[in-house]
C-alpha cells in the first residue's frame, strides 16, 4: 500500500474549486460566496486558466456604502453591471504556486505575503486551491489533536542525537507515538519539545523521563481525565 502523505500541496488542495467567469456580474459573485460559504473565488476564463481571485473581502469593498446618496433602484442597476474583472485581484499580482510544491514552502508564502489563498496551476490552468482554513486542517492532522493522549513538554540540551534517547525511554512503556514537535529557535540553550502519546496514563514514563535526567516543564492530557 503506498504512502498517502508525503509533504506535497496536491496532497491537500481543494481540487476543482468552485469558479466563476471575468464577466459575471457583482451579484453572482457574491451569491456564491454566500450560498456555498467560501471566501476565495477563483476568476478563471472559459479555458479555465486562471484571471484572478474573488474575496469576500472583495465583495465588501465593491458594494457602495451605506452613505451613499444613490436610490436603491440605482444601486442594483450599477451592481448589476459591475463586473467581476473590474474589481478582482489580477492573475498578475497573485502568488500561485504548482501542485508539487511542498506544503513548508506554501505556509511560508502565505505568512510571508499575509494571504488566505494560494491557486495552484498547472501552467495556466487551475487546478485547485489551498486556503489558511486547509493549512489549519492539516496541522490537527499533523499534531494529532483528534487523537486522545498525553502532550509531555521538555527542555533538552540541543545536540545530536538527544530526542532518539528521549523516545527510547517512552518506547521502553510500550505506547505510541503520536507526533513530535520542536520550535527551530532555543530557549536558553535549550530545544523545547512537545511530545504526544497515545495514552492518558503517563505518570511512569514522565517518572523515567525525569529520572533520566531530563527536565519536564509540562504534562497536559486530552481529554482530561
Amino acid at each position: 500500500m503506498g504512502i498517502d502523505y508525503e509533504g506535497y500541496i496536491k496532497e491537500r488542495m481543494q481540487r476543482n474549486p468552485i469558479t466563476v467567469l471575468p464577466d459575471a456580474s457583482f451579484y453572482e459573485a457574491r451569491a456564491i460566496i454566500r450560498d456555498k460559504g467560501i471566501r476565495h473565488l477563483p476568476v478563471v476564463d472559459k479555458n479555465h486558466h486562471l484571471v484572478g481571485l474573488v474575496t469576500d473581502q472583495d465583495i465588501r469593498e465593491a458594494a457602495p456604502s451605506d452613505a451613499t446618496s444613490l436610490s436603491v433602484h440605482e444601486l442594483h442597476y450599477l451592481l448589476g453591471k459591475l463586473k467581476v474583472s473590474a474589481f478582482m485581484t489580477p492573475k498578475a499580482k497573485l502568488i500561485s504556486i504548482t501542485p508539487d510544491t511542498i506544503i513548508e514552502k506554501a505556509v511560508q508564502l502565505m505568512h510571508d505575503h499575509k494571504i488566505g489563498c494560494l491557486p495552484i496551476l498547472d501552467g495556466e490552468k487551475l487546478l485547485g486551491i489551498i486556503t489558511e482554513t486547509d493549512i489549519l486542517d492539516l496541522f490537527v492532522d499533523l499534531f494529532g489533536v483528534k487523537t486522545p493522549g498525553t502532550r509531555i513538554t521538555l527542555a533538552l540540551p540541543d545536540a545530536p542525537g538527544i530526542l532518539h534517547d528521549v523516545l527510547a525511554v517512552v518506547k521502553k512503556h510500550n505506547v505510541n507515538l503520536i507526533s513530535v514537535v520542536t520550535p527551530s529557535y532555543q530557549v536558553d540553550h535549550n530545544r523545547i519539545v512537545a511530545i504526544r502519546i497515545q495514552t492518558l496514563d503517563h505518570d511512569k514514563i514522565v517518572e523515567d523521563l525525569r529520572h533520566s535526567g531530563y527536565e519536564v516543564l509540562s504534562i497536559d492530557r486530552w481529554p482530561a481525565k
